[in-house]
């Protein structure tokens, strides 16, 4: 028997396929519910926030057996061993957003081994809850155990009757983390598979390149599209389709800035993170926390200008934006800038965000903040800046994450950011009539030039996994087909290559 051939270097790094549309789908879900005096006998409860509703709720609990102590959203109480936790700010301090803030409590109760975990918001203007369903999606993942469960309830409903909804989704055994109260009504959303389409599917859509996508979009080689986030990562393939369908002109923004001059002919020989890091030390580096930084920030700006010389190559007017897009005076003086230099603004894409992925056992409440901050403050920023504007957009575009709509272990901030975003576009949409859109993406595979969202390591443990990998080309034509062809009141979209 011949020898086996050597595997190859890059085996099991997944190959790139066309993504599935799917979208949420609410249906009734009725579960058992269990006999509150055997469920409840002996427990203790810590009720924050709520007002009546948290008093009546405490009354129930002490009719069956239990205990439910009313406490405050910042207490250190969680963290006595309560059997459960029940946090109902979301229903009474409508002020401002229970995120980030309320994760430091919900971490302590986690640490003690509760046995119930629940929020409740409403579904208000306010946006207080913003980014619970997509935390408690998480949580449900990496405490299986738990009962863990984020409730929207109608906020026009009486005191006590949401006490009695919420004692009843304390005894239903039910492994949805989300769920949606609505008059006598209890629904969870499924994500389903929707197509788009005759007219995406055939006569009009299916060419392949594009440009009828982009016409019935309405681009044209004046129109001006704003990418935030978009030079590096996964969005410079939509920039590229774009750039190819409608020569349109594209504004990067990024945080990621560019030299000066010319790089260092001994730095530039290094064609990668190895041999960038061998030639710094060469130079002199010696702290390997600076040399890594050093060699990050370098392919960084690599990266950068080698999305706006492809760009350019394709026939894009295209452009390069320093900016932190959490600088809400920067990012408004940019976009007033943008407007008017050329007399319009037809699209923007929110790309922007950072990982700091840990288990919620492990994660720093700093970095939790960080990580949503960055994605939620710079996405309300942004439509700030849009509202001052002379016109409105024709469309705006926030990347999120399949995190988001499924939930995923050591993602707990991403999660909750990315879930943020879709309540908070579709706001924006009730109130202006823009066309926005929320994408959820599952993981991209790696393309020439642009690593999209995972590295070859983390390619392999999808392929073993058997997640899928978006491809970008097909990735990207996926979005311009969502933007010409789905149904506008359509606010959240989920691409993906795979379950998840």
């Amino acid at each position: 028997m011949a020898p086996a051939a050597p595997e190859p270097a890059d085996a099991g790094v997944g190959v790139g396929i066309a993504p599935k549309r799917l979208v949420a789908q609410e249906s009734v879900r009725t579960e058992p519910v269990g006999d509150p005096a055997t469920v409840l006998a002996g427990t203790r409860f810590l009720i924050t926030g709520g007002g009546a509703i948290a008093a009546y709720l405490a009354e129930l609990l002490g009719e069956y057996g239990a205990s439910g102590q009313l406490g405050v959203l910042d207490s250190q109480q969680a963290g006595e061993g309560f059997d459960g936790v029940l946090v109902l700010d979301g229903l009474t301090n409508l002020d401002e957003p229970l995120l980030p803030d309320v994760f430091p409590l919900l971490q302590r109760a986690l640490a003690t081994g509760p046995r119930w975990l629940l929020a409740a918001g409403a579904r208000d203007a306010a946006g207080a809850a913003d980014g619970m369903p997509g935390l408690f999606r998480t949580i449900a993942r990496e405490y299986p155990q738990l009962t863990a469960r984020f409730v929207e309830v109608d906020p026009a409903a009486a005191a006590d009757v949401l006490a009695r909804q919420l004692l009843n989704e304390v005894l239903t055994s039910s492994e949805a983390p989300v769920v949606y109260l609505r008059g006598d009504d209890r629904y969870v959303a499924d994500l389903v598979p929707v197509e788009l389409g005759a007219l995406a599917a055939g006569g009009a859509g299916p060419a392949g390149d594009g440009v009828a996508e982009a016409a019935a979009i309405g681009l044209e080689p004046d129109s001006v599209i704003v990418l935030i986030g978009g030079a590096r990562g996964i969005t410079p393939w939509f920039a590229r389709t774009l750039a190819s369908a409608s020569r349109c002109r594209i504004e990067l923004v990024g945080r990621t800035p560019l030299p000066q001059g010319p790089e260092d002919p001994a730095l530039a020989a290094a064609g990668d993170k190895q041999a960038l890091v061998a030639a710094l030390a060469r130079q002199g580096l010696r702290n390997p926390a600076e040399i890594d930084r050093t060699a990050q920030r370098i392919l960084a700006a690599r990266e950068v200008n080698a999305t706006i010389a492809e760009l350019t190559e394709l026939g894009g007017e295209v452009r390069y934006h320093t900016l932190d897009v959490r600088d809400t005076a920067a990012t408004r003086h940019l976009l007033g800038r943008i407007h008017a230099e050329h007399g319009r603004l037809d699209g923007l894409v929110y790309a922007a965000g950072i990982i700091e992925d840990k288990l919620i056992a492990e994660k720093d409440p700093a970095s939790f903040t960080r990580v949503f901050d960055t994605k939620v403050d710079g996405a309300r920023g942004l439509l700030t800046a849009l509202d001052e504007l002379p016109a409105k957009p024709r469309f705006v575009v926030f990347f999120g994450s399949i995190a988001a709509a499924y939930g995923n272990r050591g993602q707990s901030d991403y999660a909750a950011a990315n879930d943020a975003l879709d309540t908070i576009g579709t706001r924006y949409a009730a109130r202006t009539g823009v066309r926005t859109v929320t994408v959820h993406w599952g993981p991209w595979a790696p393309g020439a030039g642009h690593g999209g969202m995972v590295t070859a390591e983390l390619s392999r443990e999808y392929a073993r996994r058997g997640i899928g990998l978006i491809d970008p080309e097909e990735g990207a034509l996926a979005l311009l087909r969502e933007l010409a062809w789905a149904d506008a009141a359509v606010t959240s979209v989920v691409y993906t290559a795979s379950g998840w």
